[in-house]
């Protein structure tokens, strides 16, 4: 059998069609309005521009809430594909099944975070009657078109590339502390040393973010992120699991876990994305967005929640794992 027959493959590839159709329309009208878009004439053209940049707007926003949904219907794939690929028992083993696999995870989270960027220059856009972002975030989103196409060939590449004849690693050794693969030598960083970088990082960022310095939310919370998934995985999910062998940072989202890992990357990801964006559009677009208290409060619950169960462990068992 084929890996690229499955149902949820070809949904997969069915979904990102569709959005390459809707976001080459896009970059089309994206290019016509970066070199022709100019509100201090009255022409035909300037009119048809303007009318076919606000399609080009709900086209975009309505590609970042499909790749949304698309992203969290791809680590269900995985899931499913790991009863037919030999050595696998959930997506951690799908996902090393092929050497694209985590850079398929990673172009995948960054192309979100920038369609989201791209959002909120447009609500700063569309605040303003003189609509001065407006060939500026048309630029960016040929820039973020970019990224997508990227995504879309790393894709291909993944999918072709996995071979249902080799058994491959899933959990137990690709987080094992003799691995040699790149993402379990990164998550095997000891925990007395990734946890407190953790928690100061939280801080640090706290500090930056209450005192608004700019340049630094932007460095802590990238920092803040990297070091979240390192521990959710290493430390704070075997917590969850209640087992010191278990790292997978998949299985959280299961129904045995209760789908908590839905929550807890929710807000991560939430939160890492305000703070980021503050830093990102002011830098880039000189555009001051005031999202400090969102940034703050999703980080914390965040914070609160991967905190609460390693506690929660102790003070029913009275050790730690």
């Amino acid at each position: 059998m084929s890996i690229l027959i499955s149902p949820e493959v070809i949904v997969l590839f069915v979904i990102d069609f569709l959005l390459l159709i809707f976001n080459s329309i896009a970059a089309i009208i994206s290019y016509k309005i970066f070199k022709n878009f100019n509100l201090s004439e009255t022409t035909s053209t300037q009119y048809n521009l303007e009318k076919q940049s606000y399609l080009a707007s709900y086209i975009i926003k309505f590609s970042l809430y499909l790749k949304i949904i698309s992203i969290i219907f791809f680590i269900y794939t995985l899931d499913k594909l790991s009863n037919i690929i030999p050595g696998a028992m959930c997506a951690v083993g799908v996902t090393t099944s092929s050497d694209y696999g985590i850079y398929l995870l990673i172009v995948k989270l960054i192309n979100i975070y920038l369609f989201g960027f791209w959002i909120l220059v447009n609500n700063k856009d569309m605040e303003d009657e003189n609509f001065p972002f407006t060939k500026s975030k048309f630029k960016y989103f040929l820039f973020i078109y970019f990224f997508f196409l990227s995504e879309l060939i790393v894709q291909i590449l993944y999918f072709f590339d996995i071979n249902l004849q080799k058994i491959v690693s899933c959990c137990s050794t690709v987080f094992n502390e003799e691995t040699s693969s790149v993402v379990g030598q990164i998550t095997n960083i000891p925990n007395y040393i990734s946890v407190p970088i953790f928690y100061f990082s939280f801080f640090t960022l706290l500090y930056f973010t209450l005192k608004k310095k700019l340049r630094f939310i932007g460095i802590t919370n990238l920092f803040f992120l990297i070091f979240s998934l390192i521990t959710l995985t290493s430390f704070f999910g075997t917590y969850i699991y209640e087992l010191p062998t278990h790292h997978c940072p998949f299985c959280i989202l299961q129904k045995d876990y209760n789908f908590i890992g839905y929550f807890l990357y929710a807000f991560l990801f939430l939160g890492t994305f305000f703070g980021i964006s503050i830093f990102v559009l002011k830098y880039f677009l000189d555009i001051n967005l005031n999202r400090y208290n969102w940034s703050l409060f999703f980080i914390s619950v965040y914070v609160l929640l991967v905190t609460f169960f390693p506690v929660k462990y102790y003070l029913i068992n009275g050790v730690w794992l």
